[in-house]
C-alpha cells in the first residue's frame, strides 16, 4: 500500500501525470501534491500544498502534515532554461534534496522514495551516446560542462546513500527527453519552430537516432518502482545484485529509437505546420556550431552580459548527436513496457498542446 503519497513537483508535466495515474488506476487514494506553482495541472481528488523544496521549513511542514509512506520527487529546474543559474540548480537539486532527506528521517513515516533524475548525468553533453546503460559512471564538474547535470548527479549520490537508512528504500529513475500532455518544453518548442519555419534548416545529416520518453510511460515506470519498494521488507537481507530494486538506478525510454529530426518533423506535421522535406536546407553541424558561438558572444557583448542568446551551443549539439539507451534493466527488474507507442504518444501530446493553445487565444 502506497498511501499516503506525496508528489513533490506534482504540478509539473511528469508529476501531474504521476498523480493522474495513481488516482485513475486506484494505486493510491490519499495523494498530496507539493509544488511552488499551482496555476496549471491541478486535479480533482488530490490535495495541494504550496511551497518550495528549496525551503527547509516548507518541506518539513509538508512532511509533518502528510506523514507520507511514499514520496515521488519530480521537482527540478528545467535543463537549458536561460533564467536558471548555477545557484538555482544548487538550491533545488542539492540543498532541496538534502532538506527532503533530513525531513524524511525526522518524520519516520516514509518507506519509499522515488527520485526523478536525468539521463544527462552520465553524459558530457558533446559525445554521442549509443545503447548506454546504467553502468556508466556519473560525470561531475568540471568534466561535466552542464551544471544542471552535475547537481542532478550529486542528488543521485545522496539518494543512493539514503537507501536502507531507518527503513527508507529509494529508487532513481532517469527519463530521456520527456514529452507529453502538460509538457512545457519539448512539444511547445517544436511546435513553435515548425510554425515559424525554423525546421527548414536541419543541423547535420538528420540520421542521428534519439530516445524520447512519453510522460505517461515515464510516470508508469515511477509507479512500478514505488510498488516494488513498498513490497520490500527493509529489515530483510537485500536480494542478489541482478534482481535488486532498492538503491538502484533505472533508465526509462519509449523503447523506440527514432531519428531526432523525424520526431521534430512529425510533431510539426501533427500540429498543422508541415515541413516539406524537399525544401530542407542541411547545414553541417560544425559550421552551425561555429555560427552559434559568434551569435552567443554578440548577444552577450551587446547586452553587456545581461542577456543570453536563445540559440546556444548546448542546444545545437543535441540537434546532431546520437543519444540512445538500453533499458533492459528496468524491463527485467520492474517489468516495464511502454503503455503508449511513439506515434500515438506524439499525437496525444500535440493534440493536447494545440487544444490548450486554442483555449488561450
Amino acid at each position: 500500500m502506497m498511501d499516503p503519497v506525496l508528489v513533490i513537483g506534482g504540478c509539473g508535466g511528469l508529476g501531474h501525470t504521476i498523480v493522474k495515474q495513481l488516482l485513475e488506476k486506484g494505486d493510491a487514494s490519499n495523494v498530496t501534491v507539493f509544488d511552488i506553482e499551482m496555476k496549471r495541472n491541478v486535479l480533482d481528488g488530490a490535495r495541494y500544498i504550496k511551497g518550495s523544496i528549496g525551503s527547509k521549513e516548507d518541506i518539513q511542514r509538508a512532511l509533518q502534515q502528510v506523514k507520507p509512506r511514499t514520496i515521488f520527487h519530480s521537482a527540478s529546474p528545467l535543463l537549458m532554461q536561460q533564467k536558471n543559474t548555477q545557484r538555482l540548480y544548487e538550491k533545488i537539486n542539492v540543498e532541496g534534496n538534502r532538506y527532503l532527506l533530513d525531513a524524511i528521517q525526522e518524520v519516520q513515516s516514509v518507506r519509499a522514495l522515488v527520485y526523478t533524475s536525468s539521463s544527462s548525468v552520465i553524459h558530457n553533453g558533446f559525445s554521442d551516446i549509443i545503447e548506454a546503460t546504467e553502468d556508466l559512471p556519473r560525470v561531475f564538474y568540471p568534466e561535466q560542462p552542464e551544471y544542471y547535470s552535475h547537481t542532478k548527479a550529486l542528488a543521485e549520490e545522496m539518494v543512493v546513500a539514503a537507501n536502507r537508512t531507518n527503513g527508507l528504500l529509494t529508487v532513481i529513475l532517469r527519463g530521456t527527453t520527456l514529452f507529453g500532455e502538460g509538457d512545457t518544453m519539448t512539444i511547445p518548442r517544436m511546435v513553435d519552430n515548425a510554425k515559424t519555419g525554423r525546421n527548414k534548416v536541419r543541423v547535420g545529416d538528420g540520421k542521428n537516432l534519439f530516445d524520447f520518453t512519453y510522460l505517461g510511460n515515464c510516470a508508469y515506470a515511477h509507479v512500478l518502482a514505488a510498488k516494488a519498494l513498498v513490497e520490500i521488507d527493509p529489515a530483510a537481507p537485500p536480494p542478489p545484485a541482478d534482481k535488486r530494486v532498492d538503491g538502484e538506478v533505472f533508465v526509462v525510454t519509449n523503447d523506440e529509437h527514432i531519428s531526432f529530426w523525424e520526431f521534430v518533423y512529425a510533431v510539426g506535421d501533427a500540429a498543422g505546420y508541415p515541413t516539406k522535406r524537399e525544401e530542407i536546407w542541411q547545414v553541417p553541424a560544425a559550421l552551425f556550431f561555429a555560427v552559434v558561438v559568434v551569435v552567443e558572444w554578440a548577444v552577450w557583448a551587446i547586452s553587456l552580459g545581461r542577456r543570453e542568446s536563445s540559440l546556444n551551443r548546448k542546444m545545437v549539439r543535441y540537434l546532431s548527436m546520437t543519444r540512445t539507451f538500453d533499458i533492459s534493466k528496468i524491463k527485467t527488474r520492474l517489468g516495464y513496457r511502454p503503455l503508449v507507442g511513439m506515434q500515438e504518444a506524439m499525437k496525444r501530446s500535440v493534440d493536447a498542446y494545440m487544444k490548450e493553445q486554442s483555449t488561450q487565444s
